[in-house]
């Protein structure tokens, strides 16, 4: 969590787009094929459905802050993003062990095995979790779980810059890309191993698929 909160922070740093593909470049260097899988399905635009609802999300963030409910809203109200208020209103943990746990680890084995536990379940985790993390990863981990993960990359800038990474034509990772983000196919390592693949070791052409 903490290679890819770093690298949200450099991407929304930044307008110049040069940067934000350096940005990307190096992080699909530094990670394996797990956690650039996730990285490179959310950077795209891939959405999985919301795991926690906005009013639970809310509930808890307001009982563990000890804030009363009407000083967490004017928060919410001056801030404007409820991962960021969130973020801000939580007490510092005391160690932030969770930032050490991978993106993919945190999708696969605990964000994601969520949905469909009861409210007192989710409540629970959700309460051990912000205590393990610091506030980039409680702002990452609400949007996340809230559905509204944005950040200024689109998915031009992301096939760019696995073209980059990878030393391949961007129509060629375009082509490869689809479908990547469809919200029934959640990413594997193999889904981005073949992104990234020589193009004839698939068989392909530079600048499109052989006939």
């Amino acid at each position: 969590m903490k290679r890819f909160a770093a690298l949200f922070d450099e991407l929304d740093a930044t307008t110049a787009t040069n940067a934000k593909v350096a940005a990307l470049r190096r992080y699909l260097a530094e990670v394996d094929d797990a956690d650039a899988a996730w990285a490179v399905y959310f950077l795209a635009g891939g959405k999985p459905r919301q795991l926690i609802k906005t009013a639970q999300l809310r509930a808890q963030a307001i009982a563990a802050s000890g804030l009363p409910e009407w000083l967490f809203e004017a928060s919410y109200q001056a801030v404007g993003d409820l991962a960021e208020t969130i973020a801000l209103v939580l007490p510092l943990p005391q160690q932030a062990q969770g930032m050490e746990t991978r993106l993919s680890e945190w999708m696969e084995e605990r964000l994601l095995p969520l949905r469909g536990q009861g409210d007192e379940a989710v409540a629970m985790a959700l309460g051990a979790w912000w205590r393990e993390l610091d506030a980039a990863g409680r702002f990452l981990l609400v949007k996340l779980v809230g559905g509204g993960f944005r950040v200024g990359v689109s998915k031009l800038l992301v096939q760019r810059a696995i073209a980059l990474h990878a030393g391949l034509d961007a129509k060629l990772v375009a082509a490869r890309m689809m479908g990547f983000t469809d919200s029934k196919r959640l990413p594997t390592p193999a889904q981005y191993r073949a992104l990234v693949a020589p193009a004839e070791a698939a068989g392909e052409a530079q600048g499109g698929r052989d006939p």
